[in-house]
């Protein structure tokens, strides 16, 4: 099977390339119909079904959708050669060629293994060629569905060499068939029934791809799936039009876009998610194919222009030889290209550190680095899997790992490794070269520096999020300590000076009198001192009320502001409560000084996280509108915790200031 894909490929190739060269000579020369010129752009593009097809069988020839792919390439350019070579006799008067007739019906037989031949077992057999049950489809459903594929395609052969008239033709009425019988006029019933049936065999690769095992296959199933329904669509259109007395000869160029779309989500799939394992094998296949097209390409222009102009007294080897040697300067500018679309950034480091060096610099926040980091080797370098590890922790993740080889590589800092760098390539058994391996170190080096940097952030964050909370706390704690203890004790020490006083005779011992009255008032300065303190270390409203009653209580003071709690808040710490009340206060305050008398709304919930809203519907934001101190404020609050806190405008007026808190602890 091997050494038959490695024969019919060139094979195939050559014949769609010279079947679409020769109708765009044609179609040049004129006279033609916009339908064939139509057709003839299509046949043109129909040539990347063939490379898709080979770079499929060059992976896997035992794979029937790259034998597919492989003759419908070949044949659908031949079938559009075959009408607009026919119409420019048949409609268009021009004279015949020896054995049209022949042509037009072996050109009308080799196009059931085109159009018809991708919509039923294309579709039905996608991707690995193979017959499996899928989505609402079991398999017995299958295999009937297959065995009808299999009279279709019997009844569509044989209605193209039996139907009274020719059919590769547009002409009206189109010329006898001289080997046609009246009762070849049933086939048509399968022409009829291409749409139907395509839907369903469009319905079965759908089916396969919502159950596909990975990640990436259902992307890339599900890609061919949107393409593909282009066929069953464009063939019930067609038998809609058909029914409805109109014409649908337009119908093919749509029929024949959707075939070519089967080849380009194929392409992609190869590309973006490694639907066939075939990159390699695509670079090739792309490399040569681009210079094939390109030496017909010039070898067509060259032997017109010089028939032209020495009428036919230079011989074609001349075009030829112009033809090979202008190969030369464009094999190495087609192979960059290729190597790049298909490998990324692997031929070209400088191109590679440019782009990583762009990426880390559009990186708003550092929690924004890694990610962009990973995304970026694994989109510059087409990786299937990318990961970045600092210490035991993952700090980054891109792509889905499958099962199969990948490459671990230390992130060296300062002498020593400080994570690692993990990579699998887009083929499961693809091995990375030498200049791979140093490319990558090279990339491993500079993520260091990033991964380290990040690791240092994050470290800092943590050990602010760990002083604010426990900082809080022993807050709460003292204000307790002083409230419930000294605070009580000091007032006891005055109470008990009063009664002392209040005992000593009257006019006796005037200078205890007196020492007792500035003993009472140093306690009272004291009690009043341990207040203030208690107070400022944290609102006792919020001991006293709680988070939500206390900031009821302050919109009850403001008024005109309503607060929402869906469900009952869970004991929070103790930082999050004065960040939250905080950060309500000030959000209210401004409210209610820059749009007075407007709605003021406060909803608190908890979804993982405490998350306050505080809304007005005042006249919204000016235009210039710069942070001020008590905004900067209540970011700096929500921040301090690894929260956030942002103002938005609000529609249709007014505005919003969303802050999310988190509540777990910070790990020590």
């Amino acid at each position: 099977m091997e050494r038959l894909a490695q024969l019919s490929s060139p094979v195939a190739l050559a014949v769609g390339l010279l079947s679409a060269a020769a109708a765009v000579a044609l179609a040049v020369r004129g006279p033609i119909s916009g339908l064939d010129l139509a057709l003839t752009v299509t046949a043109v593009a129909f040539v990347s079904t063939t490379l898709v097809g080979m770079a499929v069988l060059r992976t896997s020839p035992g794979n029937l959708v790259g034998w597919i792919l492989l003759v419908a390439g070949a044949v659908m350019p031949l079938s559009v050669f075959g009408q607009v070579i026919s119409d420019a006799t048949y409609v268009f008067g021009r004279p015949a060629i020896p054995g049209l007739v022949a042509v037009n019906l072996i050109v009308g037989f080799a196009s059931v293994f085109g159009i018809p031949l991708v919509a039923l077992f294309g579709l039905l057999l996608f991707p690995d060629g193979r017959l499996a049950a899928a989505g609402t489809l079991p398999r017995r459903r299958t295999s009937w569905l297959a065995r009808t594929c299999w009279v279709m395609m019997a009844g569509l052969i044989a209605y193209s060499l039996l139907s009274p008239s020719l059919l590769n033709t547009t002409a009206d009425p189109a010329p006898a068939n001289p080997i046609g019988v009246p009762p070849g006029a049933i086939g048509l019933v399968f022409v009829l029934a291409i749409g139907p049936v395509s839907a369903m065999t469009w319905a079965h690769l759908f089916g396969r791809a919502r159950a596909a095992g990975t990640p990436d296959q259902r992307r890339a199933l599900t890609l061919a799936a949107a393409a593909g329904a282009c066929v069953p669509v464009a063939f019930l259109t067609c038998l809609a039009t058909g029914l409805a007395g109109g014409d649908t000869a337009q119908i093919g160029v749509i029929e024949n876009a959707g075939a070519v779309a089967i080849a380009a989500a194929s392409w992609f799939g190869i590309i973006r998610y490694g639907l066939f394992d075939s990159r390699a094998v695509l670079s090739r296949t792309l490399l040569y194919g681009s210079l094939t097209v390109v030496v017909v390409g010039i070898y067509l222009a060259a032997s017109t222009l010089l028939g032209r102009l020495f009428a036919g007294g230079v011989p074609a080897v001349v075009a030829a030889g112009l033809a090979a040697l202008a190969v030369l300067p464009l094999r190495d500018l087609l192979q960059r290209r290729v190597n790049r679309l298909v490998f990324g950034l692997r031929d070209d480091p400088l191109a590679a550190f440019g782009l990583l060096g762009v990426r880390l610099d559009t990186a708003a926040a550092p929690e924004e680095v890694l990610p962009a980091v990973v995304r970026t080797v694994g989109e510059a370098l087409r990786l299937r899997y990318v990961t970045i590890a600092v210490g035991r922790e993952e700090m980054a993740r891109w792509g889905q790992e499958v099962a199969g080889a990948r490459l671990e590589l230390d992130l060296p800092f300062a002498g020593e490794s400080i994570g690692r760098l993990t990579v699998q390539a887009r083929d499961p058994g693809e091995a990375f070269s030498a200049d791979d391996r140093s490319l990558l170190e090279s990339l491993a080096s500079q993520v260091s520096v990033a991964a380290r940097a990040v690791a240092l952030t994050q470290a800092l964050q943590a050990s602010r999020e760990r002083l604010v909370a426990t900082l809080e706390e022993e807050r709460r704690r003292l204000r307790r300590d002083l409230h419930d203890g000294l605070g009580p004790t000091l007032a006891g020490i005055a109470l008990g000076i009063d009664t002392v006083r209040r005992a000593l005779p009257d006019a006796s011992q005037p200078e205890t009198a007196d020492l007792l009255t500035a003993l009472r008032e140093e306690a009272e300065r004291a009690v009043t001192d341990i207040r203030r303190i208690a107070y400022n270390l944290r609102p006792p409203v919020l001991d006293e009320m709680g988070l939500v009653g206390a900031i009821r209580e302050h919109a009850t003071r403001l008024g005109g502001a309503t607060v929402t709690v869906p469900a009952p808040l869970p004991p929070l710490p103790a930082a999050v409560e004065v960040a939250a009340y905080r950060i309500a206060v000030e959000a209210m305050t401004n409210a209610s000084r820059h749009a007075p008398g407007a709605t003021i709304e406060v909803s608190l919930s908890v979804n993982g996280r405490l998350e306050l809203l505080v809304a007005d519907a005042g006249a919204g934001l000016p235009p210039g509108f710069q942070a001020g101190v008590g905004l900067r404020s209540m970011r700096e609050r929500a921040s301090e915790l690894g929260g956030e806190c942002v103002l938005d405008p609000r529609e249709p007026h007014g505005t919003v200031v969303r802050a999310s808190l988190p509540l777990e602890a910070v790990p020590s």
